[in-house]
């Protein structure tokens, strides 16, 4: 989906006015990219604790916004313009999905995004995240649902008849 056209759909199912509002609240200063996107920078409320987040097709970040939208950050903008496709896709929905994702991923891993499919969709790695570490039960339980893994005697060898 063009970029463009997220930004209308994010306009048409109301996540982006929420996110102009967030914005003013914060009393950031926003600058428009040319394909619709609103970079609000200086945010000053405690929460959440990200540099960046997405509302709609508004990036709110803690920096100026010519710091998100310097050359160096392209990465990290990419993460956040994936997110705009997500509330396009969403709307509305998209924070209960997303807020449901966080629990998943906390309980998982002990961290908010790293087993979030919406981070993971966006880009782990362009987003700050590290890859998923399991807590040791969630660890255990995937070995049990992967099942045994074949010990090297019981491979099929060339001769064996057992392997037959």
């Amino acid at each position: 989906m063009r970029q463009r056209t997220c930004a209308r759909a994010t306009w048409l199912n109301g996540t982006t006015p929420v996110g102009l509002v967030l914005a003013a609240l914060a009393r950031t200063r926003r600058v428009r990219t040319p394909d619709g996107v609103i970079v609000a920078g200086g945010y000053r409320l405690r929460i959440p604790r990200q540099d960046c987040f997405t509302v709609g097709s508004v990036v709110l970040t803690r920096r100026p916004p010519e710091w998100l939208l310097h050359p160096d950050r392209a990465d990290l903008l990419g993460h956040e313009l994936r997110h705009t496709r997500q509330y396009a896709l969403l709307g509305p929905l998209f924070w209960p999905a997303y807020w449901l994702a966080c629990l998943w991923s906390y309980g998982l891993t002990g961290s908010y995004g790293r087993a979030n499919t919406f981070e993971r969709r966006a880009g782990l790695t362009a987003g700050g995240y590290g890859e998923p570490v399991l807590r040791p039960w969630a660890a255990r339980a995937a070995t049990l649902l992967r099942g045994p893994t074949a010990s090297p005697s019981s491979r099929r060898r060339p001769g064996n008849p057992s392997a037959r």
